[in-house]
């Protein structure tokens, strides 16, 4: 609906409301008159009769001059009571007209969703600009509010149009960008169903799969690009992510192929490059030591001590786990508020620590825990255990930037009135190092 017609429906409104508060009024005035003619012909008609009855000699014409005078009393009694009955109703009116007018308004300010209909018009007017500051992977730089009226324009645009692909595609890949996946998925999902032949829509629901880490996104990432990769099999940045969702998913054999279609390609000191030839190791030694056991647990069930050998492997097993757990390489963290933070910050939410590379610009959390917000100090431990990704943890770190946030809803995205503290530390193989971060800056 334009605001022309908004107009037009508005004042209609009100012109409807007017005549019916107009109409009782002018009836009754219309009713007064037709009275007030009629109780004069009817007097008219009586002095007529008078004179004939006078011409008859039914009557005296000293009785004709009492009843005149008595016809003109009357008629002046009731045209004084007429005009006092139908006195002048404007004021009254005019009062109820400013009331309820008044009323009106007041009614429509408290109910009326102006403020969220100029912001949707704001945001359509914004929407080329910010989309194509999205589409350009400049979505880190999108503001909280920004985000909020590119969501509230897109959908505004999709409500329109339900088959257009590249609006799906631009809400998925902005509920990317702030870490709603799920919501990411189903957008990218629903664009890839609209154009099924699109590869750049197939690519980004396989990059949005990926990010989640769950098994079962992975393995649909894993088919999606392998469906890619049969109808172009030489393009090395789909081999590149095939190799790492494989490498996610410790598929030893996929991992190894694709990477040797890319490893010559990447820079020797490519991060990427060093964590899958780690996986790659890993994995080895992983089917390796399987054999071993597999092998050894034959051996050993063709003996006859083959029980006390298993109550030793046990035993074995539970020592090793021990050692495992002492050899984690992370940090146990002391969270604490500063003296503003204290009176400031948010009472209610979650602390999000988490730890960064220090060493580059990739900005993905090697370790991430999440806790409701409680009583201050608060220690936490961070470790390899929390790792987001099997193949980048804090033991293939050395230096890391750790970070406690206030977080009011738990979103990865910043929001106004967030507070945190970050920290610089080296990262000391296989060892619990001692930490403590002050929560100190308003975001």
């Amino acid at each position: 609906m334009s605001w022309s017609e908004f107009y037009i429906i508005v004042s209609g409104l009100i012109t409807l409301v007017l005549l019916i508060v107009a109409f009782p009024w002018l009836r009754n005035k219309n009713h007064a008159k037709q009275d007030s003619l009629s109780n004069t012909q009817i007097v008219k008609q009586r002095l007529a009769e008078l004179d004939r009855e006078v011409q008859e000699g039914l009557i005296s014409e000293h009785d004709k001059r009492q009843a005149v005078d008595e016809l003109k009393l009357a008629l002046v009694d009731e045209s004084a009571f007429q005009s006092h009955k139908t006195g002048n109703a404007k004021l009254p009116l005019a009062i109820g007209a400013v009331l309820a007018i008044a009323c009106g308004v007041i009614v429509y300010a408290q109910v009326n969703q102006m403020g969220r209909v100029t912001q949707a018009s704001q945001a359509i007017e914004a929407l080329p600009e910010l989309s194509q500051q999205l589409a350009s992977g400049n979505a880190n730089n999108l503001t909280q509010q920004d985000i909020a009226s590119l969501a509230l324009a897109i959908r505004q645009r999709l409500r329109e149009e339900p088959e257009d692909d590249t609006g799906w595609m631009y809400f998925g890949r902005l509920m990317l960008s702030i870490g709603q996946e799920v919501q990411a998925i189903e957008a990218i999902d629903k664009a890839v169903s609209l154009a099924p032949s699109n590869s750049a829509n197939r690519i980004t629901l396989a990059q949005a799969l990926m990010t989640t880490g769950d098994v079962n996104n992975l393995e649909r990432a894993q088919s999606i690009l392998l469906g890619l990769l049969n109808d172009n099999p030489a393009n090395d940045n789909l081999a590149l992510m095939m190799a790492v969702v494989s490498a996610q998913l410790g598929d030893l054999e996929n991992t190894q192929r694709f990477y040797k279609q890319v490893e010559g390609k990447l820079p020797a000191d490519s991060d990427m490059a060093q964590r899958l030839v780690a996986r790659i190791k890993e994995l080895q030694g992983n089917t390796s030591e399987m054999a071993a056991l597999q092998n050894t647990a034959a051996e050993i069930t063709d003996t006859p001590t083959a029980q006390n050998a298993s109550s030793e492997a046990k035993n074995a097993s539970s020592e090793a786990q021990s050692d495992s757990s002492e050899a984690q390489t992370g940090f146990n963290i002391t969270v604490n508020l500063s003296d503003d933070a204290s009176i400031e910050a948010p009472k209610d939410g979650f602390l999000i620590v988490f730890a960064q590379d220090a060493n580059s610009d990739n900005k993905m959390p090697a370790a991430v825990v999440k806790l409701p917000i409680e009583d201050f100090p608060v220690s936490v431990t961070l470790t390899t255990e929390n790792a987001m990704m099997p193949q980048f943890t804090l033991a293939t770190l050395s230096d890391v930037v750790v970070t406690a946030r206030l977080s009011k809803d738990g979103n990865v995205a910043v929001s106004k009135g967030e507070w945190q503290g970050s920290v610089s530390a080296s990262v000391t193989a296989n060892e619990i190092s001692s930490l403590s971060v002050i929560i100190d800056k308003e975001l």
